[in-house]
């Protein structure tokens, strides 16, 4: 389903040159272009919709847009199977999709709204190898990528594969921070000592 939004967005973005046809390229807004994704996503369930639900395999896509278009500020979107979607806000400054139960609590607990993007990717990171180790439907690579406000090009795009020095070094101390934070909390007082 995402692939399938990705090719008309893509076929869209490269139309015939003089065919006026609203584009990622040309959006006026954020507002607009979740928008836009979200029509195509509609779209592709008119398409292949009751074929996926005929076959039990229903039909489920979430997708996260993000960017900046012109002066406004950077924005983020989650956009559902149905093609509505919210918008992040200080209150709710990420979105997560996928495997929800194991990492998303990291980031609920350490994200805030502001935060340095390079701690955030930490975080992400810290909340990816929770997800690994207690889902085997999860794992490696991950695919990083950085964009400031302002800029269109990546300041960082780089792939996590399995054995990767860094990765490996946060997984085991995060590990250990956990141990030694457990072992400092004292048991609760209504526990009767042995």
């Amino acid at each position: 389903i995402t692939q399938s939004v990705v090719s008309l967005i893509n076929e869209q973005i490269y139309a015939e040159p003089g065919e006026e046809r609203t584009t990622l390229m040309n959006v006026t807004s954020m507002y607009r272009a979740a928008r836009l994704v979200g029509d195509v996503l509609r779209e592709v369930r008119a398409v292949d919709g009751a074929a996926l639900d005929a076959s039990k395999a229903g039909f489920a896509a979430s997708l996260i847009l993000g960017g900046q278009v012109g002066d406004e500020a950077p924005r983020l979107f989650q956009i559902y199977a149905e093609g509505n979607f919210i918008e992040a806000t200080d209150d709710t400054p990420f979105f997560q999709i996928g495997e929800h139960k194991y990492g998303k609590p990291i980031l609920d607990r350490a994200v805030r709204y502001g935060i340095d993007i390079y701690d955030g990717l930490k975080i992400a990171l810290l909340s990816m190898d929770s997800t690994i180790r207690s889902n085997l439907g999860v794992g490696m690579p991950i695919d990083v990528l950085v964009v400031r406000r302002d800029a269109c090009d990546a300041e960082l795009s780089y792939r996590i594969e399995p054995g990767e020095p860094y990765f490996h070094d946060l997984s085991e101390r995060w590990s250990a921070a956990l141990r030694a934070a457990h072992m400092a909390i004292p048991r609760p007082p209504y526990v009767t000592p042995r």
